[in-house]
């Protein structure tokens, strides 16, 4: 193994979920890690290797990236996918668990018979087991927590002793209701991750509820006190880092992508050539500065029809440019407005694109906001560009997100949405204008923005917190 200052180097083993928004921060950390002067080994499910790496002889052959790390997957038990068409997702957590820990505890070994042991395995919150296997090796493990230190913080005292509390707010009508949690502000029902809201297995997303228990049970009966890794920085939420006693919440964020990490995967488009990069890039470079407002609603949450519809007519009402990614809509696109993959609506005024590289998007200065569901991934990259948010959050952890970027950073607004969850067209032209036009709130918003990206930014410059810290953690092994 290679030694750092005459002392072996310490190994970590990254190993997540083969869901995108997990595979992304934990490929940039990783890239960091090894810059800092670690080995690194990235482990991630073989559906999701395969897809990372299309060209492999074998779905399960180990590959490198273009940062030099390492990727070993493991198996479990479903390598083509999963599909809750053909699967029984009430047997799927079990079998994963199962098959996942024999595989993976295959991919240790064959590391240290090659002379690279694991001194500590760094895991994400949906696979959950990870650290029975690395204690059965006698290695240590850390927990990296991918979304913000406020969601862990509710979620922690959720599952010690303020599970009917959190419930009774989450689904209280009155929006004025409030609960008050140990290290954290007062958050209104509108700030709390869907989660706690839920009270019936019989709810969509419940079985969420019983993989977050498990987790935060075996954090508490970890001897060892796991530390845990949390993808934010310092300056933007130093309460909800010391919320949690007993646990070392460690920031290593923002992980957005950088010179030292890799661009971002994107597993659901295997091919996207530079002709498509270059046509939303060169048809941003004819547009004035902050003049285009950019849409991404994720990876995984596929908007209704009617949320659809109700963006491209509140998008239409700006009479502002936009780019707008979305898949179903490029699938779709005779039936809204002509528009497709790649093409024009609205006379050339907008354009959208089944994929974008993000970052590249964000840091164009002919961007001025972005529509987004508030995935913890997309709200580091625009705070860490500077560009102002309008949040139209869904689930699960979007909605503490939103909360975070409105009133916390103050760098957007959240559009209101009605009875169906759908953001209407005219409370998104209000929201889109209040970010972009002219008005003191804009102003203010703007400057806010200014200031979060330069925060940002010295986090992630060579010793900032994310360096620091990141070191830190590493000298422990």
């Amino acid at each position: 193994m290679e030694s750092r200052g005459g002392a072996p180097s310490p190994h970590l083993l990254f190993v997540t979920s083969p869901m995108q928004g997990h595979i992304n921060p934990v490929r940039r950390l990783a890239a960091r890690a090894a810059a800092a002067g670690a080995a690194v080994t990235v482990s991630t499910a073989v559906s999701g290797h395969r897809r990372m790496f299309p060209s492999l002889a074998s779905p399960g052959e180990e590959a490198v990236d273009a940062a030099g790390v390492l990727h070993a997957p493991f198996s479990d038990g479903y390598d083509e996918g999963v599909d809750p068409r053909v699967h029984d997702m009430r047997s799927f957590a079990a079998r994963a668990r199962a098959v996942g820990r024999e595989s993976l505890a295959g991919v240790v070994a064959r590391l240290a018979e090659r002379g690279r042991p694991v001194t500590c395995v760094v895991y994400t919150f949906f696979v959950g087991w990870v650290p029975e296997v690395a204690r059965a090796g006698g290695v240590p493990s850390a927990l990296f927590w991918i979304q913000p230190a406020a969601v862990f913080a509710v979620y922690y005292h959720y599952f010690h002793g303020h599970d009917a509390v959190l419930a009774s707010c989450a689904n209280d009508p009155d929006r004025d209701a409030v609960v008050q949690l140990p290290g954290l502000p007062p958050l209104r029902p509108r700030a709390l991750p869907s989660v706690v809201a839920l009270t019936s297995p019989e709810q969509r997303g419940y079985e969420v509820v019983g993989t977050l228990r498990d987790l935060f049970l075996a954090l508490d009966d970890d001897e060892h006190r796991t530390k845990v890794l949390v993808n934010t920085f310092d300056a933007l939420e130093p309460d909800a880092l010391r919320a949690v006693p007993g646990l070392e919440l460690v920031a290593v964020g923002p992980v957005v992508p950088d010179g030292a990490s890799p661009s971002t995967t994107d597993l659901s488009l295997r091919d996207n050539d530079d002709d498509d990069v270059n046509g939303y890039m060169e048809w941003l470079d004819t547009k004035a500065a902050r003049s285009v407002v950019y849409v991404s609603f994720g990876t995984i949450f596929v908007a209704s029809k009617r949320q659809e519809l109700e963006t491209l007519q509140g998008l239409k009402a700006t009479g502002r440019p936009y780019l707008w990614v979305s898949r179903k809509v490029a699938e779709d696109g005779a039936e809204l407005d002509g528009a497709g993959a790649g093409g024009g609506a609205d006379g050339g005024r907008g354009i959208m694109v089944e994929w974008c590289d993000q970052v590249r998007v964000l840091s164009h200065p002919a961007v001025g906001c972005f529509v987004t569901h508030c995935g913890w991934n997309s709200a580091l990259e625009s705070i860490a560009c500077g560009v102002p948010v309008v949040a139209v959050p869904q689930w699960t952890d979007q909605p503490t997100v939103a909360w975070l970027v409105e009133e916390c950073a103050g760098v957007g607004v959240r559009a209101q949405a009605d009875g169906e969850g759908v953001a209407e067209r005219g409370e998104l032209q209000r929201c889109v204008e209040t970010v972009m036009g002219d008005g003191e709130a804009a102003v203010e918003i703007r400057a806010c923005a200014a200031k979060w990206m330069e925060r940002a930014r010295e986090a992630l410059a060579a010793g900032g917190t994310l360096e620091r810290n990141l070191r830190a953690f590493l000298s422990g092994f």
